[in-house]
């Protein structure tokens, strides 16, 4: 036991996956209704559902005029690159783990790096594409 060190990493990832879990769990419903079952249950105009109403949403229209205007045109595309980015680590590290016990524990040198890299990738380019809507 003295001869190994304390694993600091671990840790982390294992937060990244519970974060994930309560986002998934918390905020992916409230996506859902909102953009595939509003509209159909009518409670909300089909303009806002259409293309010039979804970037109107990027950039802030809803929050226009409040206390919270100087927010708004972060504030959605930060729920989306939240909601994207804890998904992707949370089905990255579930992935991860299911490899394992399927017997290939042996290849966890080769799964960290590479599930947590596409999880990783994934944020990075929901990041870039989040925010290069105007």
């Amino acid at each position: 036991m003295a001869g190994e060190g304390v694993d600091r990493v671990t840790p982390m990832f294992w937060g990244l996956f519970s974060v994930g879990g309560f986002v998934i769990a918390l905020l992916l419903p409230v996506f859902i209704v909102m953009n595939g079952l509003a509209y159909p249950f009518h409670l909300l105009p089909a303009q806002d559902i259409e293309y010039a109403g979804a970037r109107a949403f990027l950039a802030g229209a809803p929050l226009q005029g409040g206390p919270l205007a100087w927010l708004a045109p972060w504030l959605a595309k930060l729920f989306l690159v939240v909601l994207v980015g804890a998904c992707l680590f949370h089905g990255m590290h579930r992935l991860k783990y299911v490899i394992e016990d399927f017997g290939r524990a042996e290849m966890k040198r080769v799964l960290d790096p590479l599930m947590y890299g596409i999880a990783a990738a994934g944020t990075i380019a929901a990041l870039l594409l989040a925010f290069s809507f105007p």
